[in-house]
């Protein structure tokens, strides 16, 4: 009888045991890891408004730091326990992955093939991809640039579709958005290939610029984190739905957007995507 009892409480406590350890990944409570280490590093974009970019101080800001600085508040009850690195888009998953940011918020998509490198938490918003001309110019759709030359980011999406699926368009692969805008300008482009919320602030303060009516995929903007870093990414999923239900996703898109690039980024922060694809589906091709 003793010893059945004895079972019983050692059952007990073994039951109680596993409850308490469960894993941060499935309560979404803050990461061991981060609680340890105080701070969060964090890749952004720097020249890629609204999502991020350096303001007039030098100092990140956009929807993709403001949302790091919720992250902060939530783990550390601080906003500015947060330190940014600027990345691109050829550099940002070699940042991550090398441990010298442990989170990127930098307008990447959840590709399958980023996906054997990193690991994606849902995504936070969906758009569609554009063109930026010089105005003047008539172009209606992608066949009017065969023969012409289309510059797109290095490690961006757009310039593998372009390849696969318009062979005729000369790509040039550049590293930031400040030097492929510097480039059309110069006259060595007859297009700009990117997320259109990422074209219209250019095209806004460039009376030589506008973004064509040619769009050709909805894809997802998600944040990265390393390989096997389910704790942070459950975490960060968390927080990605809390953003967007007590209004943080959408404060943030009126700070710094208006007219219709305010219009554009709202739906895709909080409206379905047009085409019926999901926060985990990788680009429509």
């Amino acid at each position: 009888m003793i010893f059945r009892n004895r079972l019983s409480v050692t059952l007990v406590f073994s039951v109680l045991f596993a409850l308490c350890g469960e894993s941060t990944a499935a309560t979404g409570e803050i990461p061991e890891t981060l609680k340890k280490a105080g701070t969060l590093n964090v890749g952004v974009k720097c020249d890629a408004p609204p999502a991020a970019f350096l303001d007039t101080n030098g100092k990140p800001a956009g929807i993709d730091v403001d949302f790091s600085r919720y992250i902060s508040s939530h783990a550390f009850g601080d906003a500015d326990k947060v330190n940014f690195t600027c990345v691109t888009s050829a550099t940002r998953i070699q940042m991550l992955v090398s441990g010298k940011v442990d989170l990127v918020i930098a307008t990447m998509s959840p590709t399958e093939e980023r996906k054997r490198v990193v690991d994606f938490t849902d995504s936070t918003n969906w758009g569609a991809a554009g063109i930026l001309i010089r105005r003047g110019d008539k172009y209606s759709r992608l066949d009017d640039f065969d023969g012409k030359t289309i510059i797109s980011l290095k490690g961006g999406w757009q310039a593998q579709y372009l390849k696969s699926h318009y062979p005729k368009i000369h790509l040039v692969l550049l590293d930031s958005m400040n030097d492929a805008i510097t480039a059309m300008r110069q006259g060595r482009a007859d297009g700009l290939a990117e997320d259109v919320k990422a074209l219209l602030p250019t095209a806004s303060r460039d009376p030589d610029m506008v973004v064509s009516d040619i769009n050709y995929g909805i894809s997802w903007g998600a944040p990265a984190v390393r390989k096997g870093d389910e704790s942070l990414r459950v975490y960060i999923n968390k927080l990605i739905e809390e953003a967007r239900r007590d209004g943080t996703f959408e404060t943030s898109v009126k700070k710094y957007t208006s007219g219709p690039l305010q219009e554009a980024v709202l739906r895709g922060y909080l409206r379905p995507a047009p085409d019926g694809s999901t926060p985990q589906n990788s680009i429509l091709k």
